[in-house]
């Protein structure tokens, strides 16, 4: 029988160290494949799924999540969802040095005054894409 072991202490959370040594953000929540990150503005989940590893952020004591697709569209000042016309990169390092090289950016984004309107964006890009991956005209439920 194979042996099973999770390596995600060694493989993933070291690429997000750079969260706690140099950007402030504090280590909150540690599972088997699971990191949360958190500041005063915001929250950072990191997982890893099928060897794949991703991130969320969003804002402190808000519900709504965004993913790397979405926050690279909010950066943009994108209106509509529109595939890049790249692979996103699951790999460890790629997630990480997407969020260490928007860090700032995307702190803004969620800096009070702005944050509302961001989520709102974050929202409708959210749907966009929702609606264009499964297709146009369908119903959403009330």
């Amino acid at each position: 029988m194979p042996s099973f072991s999770n390596d995600f202490g060694t493989a993933v959370k070291p690429h997000f160290e750079f969260l706690t040594e140099t950007c402030g953000y504090t280590l909150v929540y540690e599972q088997t494949a699971g990191l949360i990150f958190e500041s005063p503005k915001l929250r950072i989940d990191v997982t890893r799924e099928r060897e794949q590893t991703s991130f969320t952020v969003r804002a402190r004591g808000d519900y709504r999540d965004y993913d790397p697709d979405i926050l690279a569209l909010l950066l943009q000042g994108a209106t509509e969802y529109s595939r890049s016309g790249r692979a996103p990169d699951f790999t460890p390092a790629g997630a990480a040095g997407f969020l260490q090289s928007h860090l700032a950016e995307i702190e803004e984004l969620f800096a009070p005054g702005r944050a509302t309107e961001t989520m709102a964006r974050g929202d409708h890009l959210k749907n966009d894409r929702g609606e264009k991956i499964f297709g146009a005209g369908r119903k959403r439920s009330s």
